[in-house]
């Protein structure tokens, strides 16, 4: 049978729970028992094959057959859908992550009633078939996939089951995927295959187009979160380009994992990744960086972390810095000071493992800086209220109101003397 023309078949069983009254999904379960969600399930203990059911594409027709009762609707399969102990149909849009098909031509409730009545009989044999009508969107997904920084054990539930059924896994470095692969006992017949800076622009054309064709591409680096200073950008932003689904796994990142351990503020921060090179360059770029007064990260190697904190203890000396060097594995190490102290501690240490930097405006130029901008709002604002005061007055005057009863109200506020009171408000009206 063409890969166009597909047909799963499946069996399921009745159950006394079913009643087929749900207006938004129809269900379909391994389940071998119905809770409260037997309005929306219509069979149970099904025996499907959750590889055959990843393999369809397109707009399908769903046949259910019990005995001499039948019902069939038509459904667009998601490229999202992962396998699972259920597959949901719904009458709208998919939901990601949970619908095996969205855009059902009917629901539980839409469903044959004497159908429904036969599947409430326990000894009820459900036959459902599923064909692909050759039309609709066959397209498949890119997923951007986070892997751990360090602890394998941050491999999350849902990255394992998206690089388990992933047709393509695109890997930084291909050694470092199956390595982990092995130690983690990830079992994936992806082809896996380079994706890294030299080839991204070839090997982001040949994803595309498997993508076109219906593949789960999954997009991963080496560690952490793909194209935060790692590759990845050119394929996601061809495929968002190119309409194609595009769903991240968030997890592990050394930027994010550093920030929440570092103590300093970092309720808005800059992701700067690698700084140039040469000194005199990143000079400039941390000088920049410091005249905006906010929280920024870079990444750095071991063998260039002293000359970068010399730099930094040159150009803003005082800032605060958290330096996370090994973050989740075993050495894991976060080392705290100003830049002028963390420059000296680093100088001459032979360092190793990945360097992850915070810098933050040191907490007394901070504190300074709002404490005058603090005063120089309140002076703002005193004056504006007096010159409000001052035009009330010259309306009453102007009204008839004597300047003595003006002057004995104006002297009941708060740190005004009578004779500071009669001195404003003769001084308002005397003729000009």
């Amino acid at each position: 049978m063409s890969a166009r023309a597909r047909t799963v078949s499946f069996t399921c069983r009745g159950h006394p729970g079913i009643a087929g009254t749900h207006d938004k999904t129809l269900e379909l379960t391994r389940d071998a028992s119905v809770t409260r969600r037997a309005t929306c399930v219509l069979g149970v203990a099904g025996d499907y094959d959750d590889t055959e059911l990843l393999a369809l594409r397109g707009d399908v027709e769903v046949t259910l057959r019990c005995g001499e009762h039948h019902d069939a609707f038509t459904a667009a399969v998601t490229p999202f859908f992962l396998g699972g102990e259920s597959l949901v149909f719904r009458r709208g849009p998919a939901l990601r992550g949970r619908t095996f098909a969205g855009h059902a031509g009917t629901s539980a409730a839409g469903v044959d009633r004497a159908l429904v009545e036969a599947l409430a009989r326990p000894d009820a044999v459900l036959d459902v078939e599923i064909r692909e009508l050759g039309r609709g969107d066959r397209s498949g997904a890119l997923f951007v996939v986070a892997l751990p920084i360090g602890n394998d054990d941050d491999l999350s539930p849902r990255a394992r089951r998206v690089l388990e059924v992933a047709d393509v896994v695109l890997a930084e470095d291909t050694r470092v995927f199956r390595g982990l692969a092995r130690r983690v006992g990830l079992t994936t017949g992806a082809a896996v295959l380079s994706y890294h800076d030299r080839n991204e622009a070839a090997r982001a054309g040949d994803a595309l187009g498997r993508i076109h064709n219906g593949a789960r591409v999954a997009l991963v680096s080496d560690a952490g979160t793909p194209l935060c200073s790692d590759p990845g950008y050119v394929l996601v932003r061809r495929a968002v380009d190119e309409g194609l689904a595009v769903s991240p796994v968030p997890g592990p990142s050394a930027m994010l994992a550093v920030l929440s351990a570092s103590g300093l503020a970092v309720d808005r921060f800059t992701f700067v990744g690698f700084l140039p090179r040469r000194s005199a360059a990143r000079r400039a770029e941390l000088s920049r960086l410091a005249d905006r007064r906010e929280t920024f990260v870079v990444h750095e190697a071991p063998h260039r972390i002293a000359p970068l904190l010399a730099d930094l203890a040159a150009v803003c000396p005082d800032a605060e810095l958290c330096v996370g060097r090994e973050v989740t594995k075993v050495f894991e190490e976060f080392r705290r000071g100003s830049a002028r102290e963390l420059a000296s501690a680093f100088a001459g240490e032979e360092v190793r493992g990945e360097l992850t930097i915070v810098v933050a405006p040191p907490r007394a130029r901070e504190a300074g800086e709002a404490e005058a901008a603090e005063g120089e709002a309140g002076a703002r604002v005193e004056a504006a209220g007096e010159e409000q005061i001052d035009r009330l007055l010259r309306a009453l005057l102007a009204e008839g109101v004597t300047t003595k009863t003006l002057a004995q109200a104006l002297a009941r506020l708060p740190g005004t003397s009578r004779k500071a009171a009669y001195s404003r408000v003769l001084g308002l009206a005397a003729p000009r």
